[in-house]
């Protein structure tokens, strides 16, 4: 099926508005997933959306049926709440395939929205399922978002007929002229109710021309009284009721005879219900956020129908199970250890408790592949990584000393993932984690962190690195030249022998070479500095240019002072 003629018709129509909303939730199911059908007989089952409070407009579906055990008669959309179809729902009992594509003009929004209908032959005893193959949801959110999260199937029992005969029921036929059906009443009871009281008071209104009544209990429905009152009676108090379903009967008579009969029935169930345990279904996926769990409870007589639920701390909810299927799908929840207190609760009122943990996981974390370490402030970066097919990635970024941010990000069906910033960074040391959702809402781990420098741009670098260097080696060069001086002017008005003057002037010779040697061996230093902070382990050119020149005019200088130092020491000796 092509969806997209149909988002395209929704925009023609005004269907799918322009302004963003949040994105929810939304299922398909089967209504009733479950029942017992007898071979050769037909069923019908409705196709349902539950939207989770959010506006949808259009969806679409594949079913699959096994065509040996169940066909399909017919396809009902009377009462659809669709009315625009691009695919009208069409099956194939050759290939026991059902599909559709519709949507509606101003959106619906509900639990149990009906799709279409469709009526089944069953054909031969088994379990005939129904399942969808694929399916979308779209939102009314003006993008046309696929906003489906699960699609429930059915399982159905077809049984082979019963070779055994329908006990055939006597109706009693009153005689004309008789009493009508009694009206029953009770002030402890309400009639087909299930209730934990076993005492009961019936009473009735006696009409004129009555002349006897009479009375029976029993587990039967349609028994015809038996036990006569002659003395006719308007009440009666029935003690200790048994357990389960019994039936009071009741019936007039006047001068033409016996009339008709009036069935009363009593539920009484006092037992709590017995051997409560909840199971996770087969197979469980714990790293998804919505758990659907067993609700294993037996209750001999009245059934259970309700629960009480509550999940952690929250506040606890009831769960009425109308469809009976002993299971319960819990609302989605974040990764970590959850423990469940369920109150199974029957017809007549009691209760039985029960408790379950589990933790559900985070899947793997998502990892950084392509990133650089070092960029100046004129480049926007280019994040890579991998994670989860189909998944939406939360990127954090926190600039040391700053407040974080973050920014999302989709991976393709392949779990790559790219992040580009809108922007360039300023200079500084950035942090980036990632965090990864599914489609289905489940959550990863953190991924490790990465670190980006940001520096200026090369040329600033190496000019402030130049005014560094310089703000230390010229002062050191100018001590040195100023020592050099007050040395010679010295030797010049202290030392006033020949031979003490050419021994002073071997000794600033050796001062100079000495503290050259120290300037040579701080801007090793910052070279070698440079380097080990660098990913390459290269200078550019610009700064070996800078390097190569220092050295040169420290090397001219040293052989200029040791040559003025040389030429005063031969002076002296002339």
């Amino acid at each position: 099926m092509d969806f997209s003629h149909l988002k395209k018709i929704l925009i023609c129509c005004g269907l799918i508005s322009v302004l963003p909303f949040p994105v929810f939730a939304a299922s398909l199911s089967i209504s009733p997933n479950t029942g017992v059908y007898v071979s050769g007989k037909t069923f019908t089952v409705k196709v349902v959306i539950n939207t989770d409070g959010k506006s949808v407009n259009a969806a679409e579906g594949s079913l699959k049926f096994n065509p040996q055990e169940m066909t399909v008669v017919s396809i009902d959309k009377s009462s659809s709440i669709f009315n625009l179809w691009v695919t009208e729902p069409t099956f194939s009992n050759s290939a026991g395939t059902i599909s559709f594509s519709g949507g509606m003009p101003s959106g619906y929004k509900g639990t149990s929205g009906n799709i279409f209908n469709v009526t089944f032959r069953t054909t031969s005893a088994g379990t005939g399922k129904l399942s969808f193959m694929d399916g979308s949801v779209l939102a009314n959110d003006g993008m046309g978002t696929n906003i489906l999260s699960g699609m429930s199937g059915a399982n159905f029992t077809i049984q082979a007929p019963s070779s055994e005969p329908t006990p055939e029921v006597i109706e009693y036929v009153a005689p004309a002229n008789t009493p009508g059906a009694p009206k029953i009443e009770s002030s402890t009871h309400k009639e087909g109710e299930w209730t934990t009281v076993k005492d009961v008071k019936l009473n009735w209104s006696l009409p004129s021309g009555v002349v006897a009544v009479r009375t029976a209990l029993d587990s039967s429905p349609n028994t015809i009284p038996t036990k006569v009152y002659e003395n006719p009676i308007s009440e009666i108090s029935l003690n200790d009721l048994d357990e389960g379903t019994s039936y009071f009967h009741l019936q007039f008579k006047n001068s033409e005879g016996w009339g008709r009969v009036s069935h009363f029935a009593l539920k009484i169930d006092t037992e709590k219900p017995e051997n409560f345990e909840i199971k996770a279904i087969e197979n469980t996926d714990y790293t998804n956020p919505v758990q659907i769990v067993k609700l294993d409870v037996n209750d001999k007589t009245s059934g259970v129908i309700k629960y009480k639920v509550k999940i952690d701390e929250s506040e606890p909810y009831e769960f009425i199970d109308e469809k009976e299927t002993r299971s319960l799908e819990l609302p989605p929840l974040l990764p970590g250890y959850h423990s469940l207190v369920i109150e199974a609760i029957d017809r007549a009122g009691n209760s039985l408790v029960s408790t379950h943990s589990f933790t559900i996981l985070a899947f793997d974390k998502p990892t950084f592949t392509e990133y650089p370490s070092e960029i100046n402030e004129e480049v926007i970066p280019v994040i890579r990584g991998n994670t989860r097919p189909n998944s939406e990635v939360e990127i954090f970024v926190q600039k040391i000393g700053a407040e974080p941010a973050s920014y999302m990000t989709s991976a393709d069906d392949k779990g790559v993932f790219t992040f580009i910033p809108e922007g360039t960074f300023t200079t500084g040391v950035y942090e980036l984690k990632a965090r990864s959702k599914d489609q289905f809402g489940a959550l990863s781990d953190l991924s490790e962190t990465i670190r980006i420098a940001v520096q200026q741009p090369g040329y600033v670098r190496v000019g402030g690195f130049l005014i560094d260097l310089l703000s230390v080696v010229i002062p050191l060069i100018a001590m040195t030249a100023l020592m050099v001086v007050a040395t010679w002017f010295s030797l010049i008005r202290f030392r006033s022998m020949r031979k003490k003057v050419s021994t002073e002037s071997g000794e600033v010779i050796g001062i100079v070479k000495n503290e050259f040697s120290g300037l040579r061996s701080i801007i090793s230093k910052y070279q070698t500095d440079i380097i080990e902070s660098r990913k390459t382990k290269k200078l550019t050119k610009a700064e070996e240019e800078m390097f190569n020149s220092l050295s040169s005019s420290i090397d001219l200088a040293q052989q200029k002072i040791e040559k003025e130092a040389s030429d005063v020491s031969d002076l002296v000796q002339k």
